[in-house]
């Protein structure tokens, strides 16, 4: 009567462990994580722009507070003021505050955090757009990684439970098997920050 208990404990774990390894690949579920919402803002950005109350916009503001700006002509100077984070490429003539930043090149694609929703150049901030997805990626990728693995911990004690239900049959074969998903858990528990 233990052996379906047993069963029952494993396949659950089972369906635990797969539903966390597959969650970053649900668009919609992973948004409602830290880095699934970040994820978001940064195709958001990249595809038509993400604006103030848009899934993962404040994470994305804060990420624009830690990088310097390679050039800025908004008034106001300051990240939490963004309302609106585009990637662009800018054309046009030259005007005296862009020939100030020596590092700012018309045509180029950068990260522009508007002060106003639509406004025009001056008033906003650039940023280097390898430099924002660098950051981001710094942040998602590793949380991406952690929920993966302990979906992968979770799953291989689902194992291990399904393997110790069936020690009936051959209780050598069955117990050296579940102890070695056991220690294989352990291990990945125990190296989580070098996997990731």
């Amino acid at each position: 009567m233990l052996q379906p208990g047993v069963t029952a404990i494993g396949l659950g774990l089972d369906i635990l462990g797969a539903a966390l390894i597959a969650i970053p690949d649900a668009r919609t579920l992973f948004s409602r994580f830290s880095a699934g919402a970040l994820k978001e803002a940064r195709d958001r950005m990249t595809l038509i722009g993400t604006k103030e109350g848009d899934t993962g916009f404040g994470s994305l503001r804060e990420i624009l507070e830690e990088i310097e700006p390679v050039a800025e002509f908004g008034a106001n100077h300051g990240g939490e003021e963004y309302v609106e984070i585009v990637v662009n490429s800018l054309s046009g003539s030259q005007s005296v505050e862009a020939a100030e930043h020596q590092e700012f090149s018309w045509g180029d694609r950068y990260v522009e955090a508007r002060y106003v929703r639509d406004g025009g150049w001056d008033e906003a901030d650039f940023y280097d757009v390898e430099d924002i997805f660098d950051a981001i990626a710094a942040k998602e990728r590793p949380k991406t990684a952690q929920l993966r693995l302990y979906g992968l911990v979770i799953l291989l004690c689902g194992f291990a439970f399904q393997l110790l239900a069936t020690l009936e049959a051959d209780p050598i074969i069955s117990g050296g098997v579940a102890l070695m998903a056991a220690v294989a858990c352990l291990g990945i528990y125990a190296y989580r920050d070098r996997l990731e």
